[in-house]
């Protein structure tokens, strides 16, 4: 298995740990009797009462043992909403999120999208530079629900030290045509990729270690760029760190946790039907308990989705309909 520095990673089948910042990275078989510090963070890019009120279930189930923030990104020029004062917060935009340093996960250029290029986790390692000194950062989405109590299900992985939980893990060798492929790209001196190296995964939801999330920044600064649910999982991997699926089903699963916490369908774009899916929205969790659902979107929102998915469809049939229509001869 490739590396991607000398003093950052090892062989990730090797069984050694890498060295950073001159300590040992903590076996994950073997948790520390110290209590890890962790926080919550509830990424969005709105903010309404509704959310406070989903940021206020989540800072219940975190109460005593998480400190909870809700992470907010907007475009440049936006105006902090006066209701995220109400709340632990992290307002950045656009401009503060392209770090210079990650000269080509930042490039400047009319191409660059925060969300068609997948560089939503650019919100992510701000909110880490300026808060380092946690253990474990999960991060969830504004849209992503749990049909029972949050802190049953961050309690279910509080003694797992793994560097990265989220779901969906899959090598390139089980899904050779996962569209965003083509967007992970090593540093310019990084050994090629072959396909056993590139993970990819889905993460409304996910965990990230300290020394996750000191991979990401270190790869970004040497050149990696790519979408977030390819480079996350393929550089914390290649870092030597450990990267386990929530549930679901497929190699990353741990024993026990097949299917436990989310289903959803590999083989299908949209991964549906499934409770943790792309698409379609739904108005509200599913009736099955301790399932992560997403994405869980308010009605309006829902049906404007819903509109934007089915015109374009409607459409497509009405042209495939008019092509197949025979010529009709005019009269003699």
């Amino acid at each position: 298995m490739h590396s991607l520095s000398d003093d950052l990673s090892v062989s990730a089948g090797s069984g050694k740990r890498p060295i950073m910042q001159g300590s040992q990275v903590p076996d994950p078989a073997q948790p520390s009797s110290v209590e890890m510090r962790t926080v919550v963070v509830l990424q969005t890019h709105y903010v309404d009462r509704a959310l406070i009120r989903f940021f206020g279930t989540l800072a219940a189930a975190g109460k005593l043992r998480y400190e909870v923030v809700l992470l907010m990104h907007a475009p440049a020029g936006t105006r902090k909403p006066h209701l995220i004062s109400t709340v632990p917060h992290h307002f950045v935009m656009t401009p503060e999120i392209r770090n210079p340093a990650y000269t080509n996960k930042s490039a400047i250029g009319s191409e660059w999208h925060i969300w068609k290029g997948g560089h939503t986790d650019l919100s992510a390692l701000h909110f880490y530079q300026k808060n380092p000194d946690f253990d474990f950062y999960w991060f969830v989405e504004y849209d992503v629900r749990f049909s029972g109590n949050w802190a049953e299900f961050f309690g279910a992985f509080a003694e797992d030290s793994t560097d990265l939980l989220t779901t969906s893990l899959r090598r390139a060798t089980v899904d050779e045509t996962w569209m965003h492929w083509p967007t992970l790209r090593p540093a310019e001196n990084a050994t090629p990729l072959d396909n056993a190296d590139r993970i990819c995964g889905f993460m409304p939801i996910f965990r990230v270690s300290r020394h996750g999330m000191a991979a990401m920044d270190r790869a970004y600064r040497e050149g990696w760029t790519g979408h977030c649910e390819a480079t996350w999982p393929t550089i914390i991997n290649l870092a030597g760190l450990r990267v386990q699926d929530i549930g679901g089903d497929g190699e990353f699963v741990s024993p026990g946790n097949q299917n436990r916490f989310y289903t959803n369908t590999l083989s299908s774009k949209d991964l549906s039907p499934g409770s943790l899916a792309f698409r379609p929205a739904r108005f509200r969790p599913g009736p099955q308990r301790n399932r992560l659902w997403h994405p869980v979107k308010p009605l309006l929102l829902k049906v404007r989705e819903d509109a934007r998915r089915a015109v374009p469809a409607w459409i497509k049939r009405i042209q495939r309909r008019h092509r197949h229509v025979p010529a009709q001869s005019s009269p003699a």
